[in-house]
């Protein structure tokens, strides 16, 4: 039993560490879809058709389920799942 608490608390904290770097990288890639959505909107631009724009909301989108992902899986071992 004390090893399996062990293993669970190890395990929380692994996941809670991996959420808080997606949050920073997804963070950045916020902070690249915003600069770059303030110069178009400079220029007058469309942002709808920037590639890196794309790429980087598809990013932030990977990083947001992979959180997710993890705190769903904290809560399961909280709960003793």
């Amino acid at each position: 039993m004390i090893e399996e608490l062990t293993r669970n608390v190890k395990a929380i904290h692994d996941l809670e560490r991996a959420i808080r770097l997606w949050e920073l990288v997804r963070d950045s890639a916020e902070q690249v879809v915003n600069e770059t959505m303030a110069r178009y909107e400079k220029q007058g631009d469309s942002i709808e058709t920037n590639q890196r724009v794309a790429r980087a909301r598809a990013y932030i989108a990977s990083c947001n389920t992979s959180i997710l992902m993890a705190k769903a899986r904290i809560d399961e071992l909280v709960g003793g799942d």
